[in-house]
């Protein structure tokens, strides 16, 4: 199937995607602050795992996604441009921010939610089937970080 500049393969209109996408930045800008920086910070932090082996695979990415569509009500393309936003600032901007990140969002968790963060991080280095080294470690230094056992 032939695309023109203004449609995609699927009949819609760039425009169509450009409004799509623009809704979904408002709907995530409208979050409330503590709630935006909590899903920052935890998307923040399991980008941190899955990219301790230098590469984040589809299955990371999913498992990410379905963690805030599922924990955090999220919808999916909220989830998809939050994990990507994350992905960008992790790959663009960490220059030790990683702590400072892990700090605010020890402040805020209870053992409950401690647990269930570390479940996350878990899930995000078993989504390809293999848990390397760099993982664990990884998930190691973040439990650190955020008082976790």
């Amino acid at each position: 199937m032939t695309t023109t500049s203004n449609s995609t393969a699927y009949g819609r209109s760039v425009s169509d995607f450009a409004s799509e996408i623009r809704g979904t930045l408002h709907r995530l800008a409208d979050l409330d602050s503590k709630t935006a920086g909590y899903l920052k910070i935890l998307a923040f932090i399991l980008h941190r795992v899955a990219m301790a082996d230098n590469n984040v695979c589809d299955e990371e990415i999913d498992r990410m996604e379905q963690i805030l569509v599922d924990h955090a009500s999220l919808s999916r393309p909220e989830a998809m441009l939050t994990v990507e936003i994350a992905k960008h600032c992790g790959q663009i901007a960490d220059c030790g921010c990683s702590y400072g990140a892990s700090r605010a969002l020890r402040s805020r968790l209870d053992e409950d939610s401690g647990r269930r963060i570390r479940r996350f991080l878990d899930s995000v280095a078993e989504a390809d089937g293999h848990v390397l080294s760099s993982e664990r470690a990884e998930i190691r230094q973040i439990a650190s970080e955020l008082g976790l056992p």
